[in-house]
């Protein structure tokens, strides 16, 4: 077993043993500036003291787990991820999703911010991702071959009347530097409608694993060449803040509508 594995089985066990032996319908990941307040805390743990857990590194990602209750379900919410371009392995960038299925739950939600690349995506709004373009090559392999529940995503949106939602294919970037204009360009193309520097590692690990994935872009910038304001993290920072809203009203439907709950 190496350490990766070790440090999996140990976390595992830590965090099954918080859970004492509730079960947790729907894991959700945070990505910049977002905190999700549940409903209701049953606990919360640093992510510093979970075994093998990589932490975040890049503002706005605090690095913490919490089980608790979102529209009277029962979740697990991760809150901080980290990135490829913090020099991290891809499958160490996962880790998290490959914790989510040893503790059982089959569904996950993966939310990122995102810029928006297609004219109607301006900041507040919320992308659901249909499919995926990856900048760069990944090792992972889906095991099915959409890697987004369609049948999660259209229930979500038949709930989900008088939110700003849309659906689209998100481009995935290694980063850490934003995309040049050209590069803009070459995405919208090639059919890509929003753009981010995380999501798509965990969601091909997350279908590799078998698991049914829901993920949003909330963009929070307009693209590179889009816009004539600088882009910068800061401004990607308060976006998520003002989106916050309306991302605790998406996400309390994307928990209520999950396909452990409708079999």
């Amino acid at each position: 077993m190496n350490s990766t594995q070790s440090g999996l089985k140990s976390a595992s066990r830590l965090l099954l043993g918080c859970l004492g032996g509730g079960q947790p319908s729907v894991a959700i990941v945070l990505g910049s500036g977002l905190d999700v307040q549940l409903d209701k805390n049953y606990w919360e743990m640093p992510a510093s003291e979970i075994p093998g857990f990589v932490l975040p590194t890049v503002d706005g990602h605090t690095g913490r787990v919490t089980a608790g209750t979102l529209g009277q379900r029962d979740v697990l919410l991760i809150q901080g991820r980290v990135h490829c371009y913090e020099g991290i392995p891809e499958e160490n960038v996962a880790f998290q999703v490959h914790l989510v299925r040893e503790l059982g739950i089959s569904n996950i939600v993966l939310v990122s911010a995102a810029g928006g690349i297609r004219d109607d995506l301006d900041p507040g709004s919320m992308m659901l991702v249909e499919d995926h373009l990856c900048a760069q090559p990944l090792q992972a392999n889906a095991e099915r071959g959409a890697v987004y529940d369609a049948g999660w995503r259209q229930r979500v949106i038949a709930a989900s009347d008088g939110l700003r939602i849309s659906c689209g294919v998100f481009v995935w970037t290694i980063g850490p530097s934003y995309e040049t204009p050209a590069e803009i360009v070459a995405f919208e193309r090639r059919g890509g409608n929003a753009v981010g520097m995380s999501l798509v590692p965990e969601a091909l690990w997350a279908s590799a694993l078998g698991m049914r994935v829901f993920a949003v872009a909330i963009i929070t910038n307009r693209a590179s060449g889009l816009s004539k304001g600088r882009l910068g993290h800061a401004e990607v920072l308060r976006a998520a803040l003002d989106a916050q809203a309306n991302v605790t009203k998406l996400l309390v439907h994307a928990v209520a509508q999950s396909p452990k709950l409708h079999v």
